[in-house]
């Protein structure tokens, strides 16, 4: 074998695919974690008002968490095939069926990609941000109760800044979940068509894996992945503390509002 130096780095940093790749995680990332975040806090929300079966409710939330890729994607093939289930619904409603198989065009094997992993995320979302609410000062609620703040006042003043913290986390675990995502892309479109659902993960597979495999390249592809998983990482757990620092001032505020007004309420 012979040292190359930099040279797979300079590779990769002309290598086309690697910026399709690049550009596929980040749309991967922002989409799953915003779906993620919203439809998380929504269930977390709803499982913690009064709803009836409400363990029922979770149990089927947080199936698509324990299901196993190599399970679910035959599943996922078989819904966005041209013969498959999305077809089979819209023929019921009397629409017209999709003419193209939605895997084989580079416009959608991302988007189906990237919607699959939604489905997943929400699930793990929802038990991080209900036990995070489980854990919320009713104080604090009732502060904002009191101060005449709505649902959605103390949604996004008391509850969202509470949880600070957790959504940080999911982001980063989010980040580094589309840094190194393969099961997903591959199972279900290989990368392909002409490598419009990429991710790093598959691109380090096939130069590892294939006949004319460069071990090499792939070893200095797992660094840029190792490189920007932890800058990333960094930059996010520093942004999350300087927005975190801010809270309990604010927090504190509501509650020494709350006993003023219980204190008056008596008087």
């Amino acid at each position: 074998m012979t040292p190359v130096g930099f040279g797979n780095y300079v590779t990769a940093l002309q290598d086309p695919v690697l910026w399709t790749s690049l550009r596929n995680t980040v749309v991967y990332f922002v989409v799953v974690f915003a779906v993620q975040v919203v439809g998380g806090t929504l269930f977390a929300a709803a499982m913690h008002s009064r709803v009836h079966l409400a363990n029922v409710y979770k149990v089927l939330i947080v199936i698509p968490v324990v299901v196993a890729p190599a399970t679910l994607a035959p599943a996922q093939i078989q819904v966005w095939q041209t013969d498959g289930t999305i077809n089979d619904i819209l023929g019921f409603f009397g629409l017209s069926a999709l003419q193209q198989p939605w895997l084989g065009q580079s416009t959608t094997s991302l988007l189906v990609v990237t919607l699959v992993g939604c489905w997943g995320a929400i699930g793990y979302g929802f038990i991080l941000l209900y036990a995070g609410m489980a854990q919320i000062d009713p104080e604090l609620v009732e502060a904002g109760r009191l101060d005449g703040a709505g649902n959605l006042r103390v949604l996004f003043s008391i509850v969202l800044p509470t949880l600070r913290p957790i959504i940080v986390s999911l982001a980063i675990l989010n980040f580094i979940t589309a840094l190194k995502l393969f099961d997903n892309p591959w199972l279900i479109t290989q990368g392909g068509p002409a490598h419009s659902s990429e991710f790093l993960g598959t691109m380090i597979y096939s130069e590892t894996a294939s006949t004319d495999r460069d071990l090499g390249y792939a070893s200095a592809l797992s660094i840029l992945v190792l490189v920007i998983a932890v800058a990333v990482s960094v930059l996010m757990q520093l942004r999350g503390r300087e927005r975190a620092g801010r809270t309990p001032r604010t927090l504190s505020g509501r509650r020494s509002t709350s006993r003023r007004l219980k204190e008056s309420a008596d008087v």
